[in-house]
């Protein structure tokens, strides 16, 4: 069975509920999963923020950036078997879902590289008046991945938000 994960740690959903995943291809059942609800959510939500007031918040955009490339590399690693689970969670064609998990690595990459080297910007207004623009994590924030492209929106989200 497939846990939640919040605060680093597997945890039951706090429904005590869950849900078959389907392969597409066979119409059976290859896996459970934790169905999540709203206390769940909080419980991510409250661990994310305090991870990101105690850590994330002070952590400068270049060590941001080693830890996503560490990331990718992990990614990289793991391909083939995020391929698997991505081919059979979704039905996709061994070599569509083996694409998508290099294109996760490949996110991870870019926004690795970008953290510390995409700036703020000075922009022209009023006489007396300065308007400059701040880049700086987002603080927590809430994803939707559809079922379709899950590593590769997950990659362009959460990769976007962590750098």
């Amino acid at each position: 069975m497939a846990l939640n994960h919040i605060n680093n740690t597997a945890v039951r959903s706090a429904s005590g509920q869950t849900l078959p995943v389907i392969d597409p291809a066979t119409g059976k059942a290859f896996e459970t999963i934790e169905r999540s609800n709203t206390a769940d959510i909080d419980a991510a939500v409250k661990a994310a923020r305090e991870c990101y007031d105690r850590t994330w918040a002070r952590t400068t955009a270049a060590e941001r950036g080693r830890l996503l490339m560490k990331l990718s590399q992990k990614v990289a690693e793991h391909a083939d078997e995020l391929a698997a689970i991505e081919q059979r969670d979704c039905g996709k064609p061994v070599a569509q879902a083996k694409a998508d998990a290099l294109a996760l690595v490949r996110y991870f990459e870019f926004y690795a590289g970008a953290g510390d080297k995409l700036h703020g910007d000075t922009i022209p207004y009023l006489d007396g008046y300065s308007v400059l623009t701040w880049r700086e994590p987002h603080g927590v924030t809430g994803h939707v991945v559809p079922w379709n492209y899950p590593m590769q929106i997950f990659g362009r989200c959460v990769g976007g938000a962590l750098a």
